[in-house]
């Protein structure tokens, strides 16, 4: 049959065309809006796991129930993405063009805008031109606008834009995120900071830090680069730190991102508003709640949808901004002021720590821009895997700021004398203008709102996703679980590496009952029952079943001590599906084909002329009343019950109520030829009632009843009733930022605001830890534990005498500040508190073993390569050769080497890797396979390891193909066995 007769094998899996096009389009542009979210959550500096994952949910809810997806896409990201979503559009010529027809109809574009949407559905072929005019008796070319309005040629010229600026080089892409990232308002209380010695020391000084930060860049750079996590998952350093330094690392890690947020956001909102009263004459006060109010309704949105090129525009005007400043400056250059020096000890001068105050802790936070190699090192690394790119792109960049900032403070300090910039308690800004002139407020206002405004707004993200992944919450979303195509995985809220872990699979209908697997990963231990379910099933029916009936955990930690609890409720079972309301405070993932239950094309075809016909109406009305249902078919109410009836028995259609009227909608779930990508997750978020469904679940009499309770437990009870509400949860979470708006108007009412000041606190505190001592820890142990292996790698940078030194440079800095320079009680203690706490999580860390060295072995099947598959073994982060074994249903395949190929993956039965006694604290294993898109997933195989006399069991599936384990000193046994092939 060719593709254009009356019903082809394309038509069936994906729809007859003209019926079908519309649920074609709704799949593509969920795929576009899913990929302009993830492309806009990789400049979020603060966003965690959690919260990301929130989002991916609320993205397979408007899918899975057929609504618009929570971002619009418009026809510029239609186009900007057209390749990727090119795989979900058939062969089929009349669906091509009532897709294309659709297209016209929805969106207002012309030929030239659209070459992408053009190639990915075939227009300039004849064949599909001739397909529309038979569909549509019209000519193809009229879905195209001769000409768009001013404001959508503004829309595809920055479409446009944007395409180059995010295909641009990899080092080219690692130099300018960096720089941007780096260089925002910090860089306007630089010339307060060394006004006191002068601009000459005040370079000197930039140098010399910028050069320790050149390489501290470059450390964080190499660390990411070993990370699998940043490289084929989401680029969460939080993850990163946690792998590598351990709990100690990543809590550290957590505290200071808040205080950072905090305190940065308190130095913006004084910065913001007190610069603009003096370009303006408005109040202080004033503009500080209008920056607030606009980051509550960023707050309100979550996202402030912030892209790369979006960035790097921005950034890149910053950067012309301050330019322009700088020439303007240097025009009004002295020489008394350019040659002006006041060093301690330095030609007569005593020592006066009161100059000092400032000048470190603010040049360091002008250099803190090493969150940017999270968000971009994935992009980097996908384009140039070595590393090279990455490392001297971050380098370079860093080096650039610096040359940058010496420019600025040679201008400013130059055209300002010492004595009207020494103290001052806003912005470098206000002295200049009134040296230069209002340009530099025209100028100057521009820079401040783009630099600290939109900066506050992603801080105050932030602080609000910082607080809300941790309150507690009670999750109840409703998930529809496809019969053995897909599983729900379940971890502890905060530990996605940790056991235990839950994996739930839904087996169909034991009689009329649903029945369901449950298997729990322990610590080197896997239990799996098979249970059938009618109504409801609680967490407590595992007690018996495990070995240790106190709990899950050999810690003998009972379930609820852990925070493990999970509730299943059936609202629906089908042979191929089931409906669940999961009620638990666990993260819920799910990995599956999420896409596999509903009403199939093939499904409707196989029924009755009559009743597809029905299914045809109703799918294009939506829902129908039963009034509407007699009317279509010319029979009475009592065939159309039966009728509907059948059609809702075999799964076709399904009952809601609307407005109290009873309502029958079809159950849509789109087949196609090829899938869309797997990395998205089947859960439904939900509250008591399905909205979406129309209907209210109840419960059994007294089930789920809580006793009442008095005094202070009442209180306790109901205070945590409202802070799982949503509405609870979002004000806690906005708590931090309220606070620090707040205490800056205080400020400001009682005269004692400052933007310096807090900047020099938190680089000196804070920038000195995260940004100074953290990227060097981080190295050292990459070089002992990073899954991957850079094709650059430049040992000096990871030098014991060269990581030592960068390390007590920090730690001596912080010393210096709490003994010498500050003279303030509360800061002098602040600052040795923060040293003597940064130096004992270090030990802390490397007698937990952080520093250890770690065995690491992957299997990879990797889609994005023509190789197929790979295997590597690292020791220390170094090749070390091993003996390996691929057993495959035709013979076996045996290796004596650190890394080899995989022929055909798929086809893999068993992997064997015989480990020699290494001097390795720890054994990681890493089975996955790496979609097309670079996304990666676990591969669903079991894990052996035998060392010794001692066996250990992972189900991998559960724990997205890693599994980590301590090692003896003796020799290891691994084995990965993979299931076999489902039968075609």
């Amino acid at each position: 049959m060719t593709s254009d007769e009356l019903i082809t094998r394309e038509e069936i899996l994906t729809g007859l065309p003209a019926r079908r096009a519309s649920t074609l389009l709704f799949l593509i542009e969920s795929r576009t809006a899913h990929m302009v979210a993830q492309s806009r959550q990789a400049m979020e500096r603060f966003l965690t796991e959690e919260i990301a994952e929130e989002r991916d949910l609320a993205f397979l809810e408007a899918f899975a129930l057929g609504r618009d997806p929570p971002l619009r896409p418009t026809i510029q990201n239609l186009e900007r993405h057209a390749p990727q979503w090119a795989s979900l559009v058939p062969e089929n010529l009349r669906v091509r063009a009532a897709v294309a027809h659709l297209l016209g109809q929805k969106y207002n574009f012309t030929y030239q805008d659209v070459p992408g949407i053009r190639a990915a559905l075939g227009l300039d072929k004849e064949e599909v031109q001739q397909a529309y005019r038979r569909l549509y008796s019209e000519p193809l070319e009229t879905i195209f606008a001769p000409r768009v309005t001013p404001v959508d040629r503004l829309r595809w010229a920055f479409a446009v834009l944007t395409k180059w600026l995010e295909s641009l080089p990899p080092f080219w892409t690692a130099f300018a995120l960096t720089l941007t990232e780096t260089v925002g308002a910090g860089i306007l209380a630089l010339p307060i900071a060394v006004a006191s010695v002068g601009p000459l020391a005040g370079v000197v000084l930039l140098v010399v830090l910028g050069l320790v930060n050149v390489l501290t860049v470059a450390s964080m750079a190499e660390a990411v680069a070993r990370s699998g996590t940043i490289r084929y998952s989401r680029a969460f350093i939080g993850r990163v730190v946690a792998d590598y330094l351990g709990d100690i690392g990543s809590i550290m890690l957590t505290l200071g991102l808040a205080a950072i947020n905090f305190i940065s956001l308190l130095a913006y909102y004084t910065g913001f508003s007190t610069f603009l009263e003096d370009a303006t004459r408005v109040p202080a006060e004033i503009w500080t709640a209008v920056l607030f109010l606009i980051g509550l309704y960023f707050l309100r949105r979550e996202s402030l949808n912030a892209t790369v090129a979006s960035a790097l525009l921005v950034g890149a005007t910053n950067i012309g901004l301050i330019l322009l400043l700088s020439l303007l400056a240097f025009t009004h250059v002295r020489p008394e002021n350019l040659l002006y020096v006041n060093v301690p000890f330095l030609g007569g001068h005593p020592f006066d720590p009161s100059i000092l105050q400032l000048i470190f802790g603010i040049i360091l936070t002008a250099y803190f821009g090493h969150q940017s190699l999270s968000n971009c090192a994935r992009v980097v690394l996908r384009r140039d895997p070595s590393a090279r790119s990455l490392i001297w792109g971050s380098m370079v960049g860093m080096a650039t700021a610096m040359v940058l900032y010496c420019i600025w403070v040679l201008a400013v300090n130059g055209a300002i004398a010492p004595q009207a910039l020494a103290g001052l308690s806003g912005t470098a800004l206000a002295p200049l203008a009134a040296q230069v002139g209002p340009s530099v407020h025209v100028l100057g206002s521009v820079f401040v709102i783009l630099a600290m405004g939109m900066a506050s707004i992603l801080i105050s993200l932030g602080l609000f996703n910082l607080v809300r992944e941790r309150l507690p919450t009670q999750r109840r979303p409703i998930v529809v679980l496809p019969r053995r195509q897909g599983r729900l995985l379940f971890h502890q809220r905060g530990k996605p590496s940790g056991v235990p872990r839950i994996g739930l699979t839904y087996l169909g209908l034991e009689g009329n009952r649903p029945q369901f697997r449950l298997d729990v990963q322990l610590a080197g231990d896997i239990h799996g029952m098979e249970m059938t379910v009618t109504d409801r099933w609680e967490d407590t029916a595992l007690l018996g079943c495990l070995p240790d009936s106190s709990g899950l955990s050999p810690s003998g930690r009972s379930l609820r001590e852990q925070g493990i609890h999970l509730r299943l409720e059936v609202l629906d079972a089908r042979q191929e599906s089931v409906r669940l309301r999961v009620t638990s405070p666990m993260t819920l993932t799910y990995e599956g084909k999420w896409d596999a239950t509903g009403l199939r094309m093939a499904d409707v075809l196989a029924l009755p002329d009559s009743l597809r016909q029905l299914i045809n109406w109703m799918m294009r009305q939506r829902e129908v009343s039963l009034a509407e249902v007699v009317a279509n078919i010319g029979q009475d109410e009592g065939v159309a019950c039966t009728t509907l009836e059948a059609l809702m028995e075999q799964g076709f259609v399904r009952k809601i109520e609307v407005e109290g009227e009873m309502r029958y909608r079809t159950q849509l779930a789109p087949r196609r030829g090829r899938q869309l990508p797997e990395e998205i997750w089947q859960a439904l978020r939900a509250e008591p009632q399905d909205e979406a469904l129309g209907e209210e679940v109840e419960m059994p009499a007294g089930a789920g009843r809580i006793p009442s309770q008095t005094g202070v437990r009442a209180v306790a009870q109901r205070a945590r009733e409202v802070i799982l509400t949503e509405r609870g949860r979002f004000f806690l979470s906005v708590s931090p930022v309220v606070m620090i708006f707040l205490l800056t108007e205080w400020l400001l009412l009682t005269g004692r605001e400052s933007f310096p000041g807090p900047l020099s606190l938190l680089g000196t505190i804070v920038v000195s830890l995260i940004g100074g001592a953290f990227p060097v820890l981080l190295l050292a142990s990459s070089r002992r534990k990073g899954e991957l292996v850079p094709g650059v790698v430049y040992r000096l940078m990871g030098h014991p005498l060269l990581i030592t030194s960068i390390y007590f440079v920090f730690l001596a800095s912080i010393f210096l500040h709490g003994l010498v320079i500050w003279q303030g009680p509360v800061e002098r203690a602040g600052a040795l508190l923060v040293g003597v706490l940064m130096l004992g999580v270090t030990i802390a860390m490397a007698r937990r073993g952080a520093f250890a060295p770690r065995l690491v072995v992957e299997l990879r099947e990797d889609l994005s390569e023509e190789g197929g598959g790979v295997f590597t073994v690292t020791t220390g982060g170094q090749p070390a050769t091993a003996e390996v074994r691929l057993v495959y249903p035709e013979g076996e395949k045996c290796y004596q080497a650190a890394t080899g190929e995989v022929p055909t993956p798929s086809l893999l039965r068993q992997a064997t890797f015989h480990l020699p006694a290494e001097q390795a604290q720890d054994l990681k294993v890493w089975a996955h396979k790496v979609a097309s898109e670079g996304d990666s997933e676990g591969l669903p195989a079991l894990l052996e390891v035998h060392c010794g006399d001692e066996a250990t069991r992972f189900d991998l599936k559960l724990s997205g193909g890693q599994a980590l384990l301590p090692l003896t000193s003796e020799p290891c046994r691994l084995e990965i066995t993979l299931p076999e092939p489902p039968p075609s």
